[in-house]
């Protein structure tokens, strides 16, 4: 790779992460972004899931079907789980 292929590479914005919401678990877990990226999560499984967030009012409603983005503008760990399952939690990794 080009001195400038890497340049590029590394100024082009990042493809938002992916979580699927499967029954009964995030995909992966944990994901990590920079600030100012978006996580979206995709309903795959059978059953309803909603995803909550500790720190505020974006939460992604009860559904079995279809996805839910959160951009995420700040540095700092979010955790977030589904409602009607206990065991289904996650972690974003949001970092400058």
């Amino acid at each position: 790779m080009t001195t400038l292929a890497i340049l590029l590479a590394a100024l082009a914005p990042a493809a938002p992460a992916q979580v699927a919401v499967k029954d009964n678990a995030f995909r992966p877990r944990t994901v990590a972004v920079r600030a100012g990226q978006s996580v979206t999560w995709r309903w795959t499984g059978r059953n309803r899931h909603d995803v909550w967030f500790e720190d505020g009012p974006r939460r992604c409603p009860r559904k079995r079907t279809g996805k839910c983005t959160r951009r995420f503008r700040e540095r700092g760990a979010f955790e977030y789980f589904c409602t009607l399952h206990g065991s289904m939690t996650g972690l974003v990794r949001v970092r400058r």
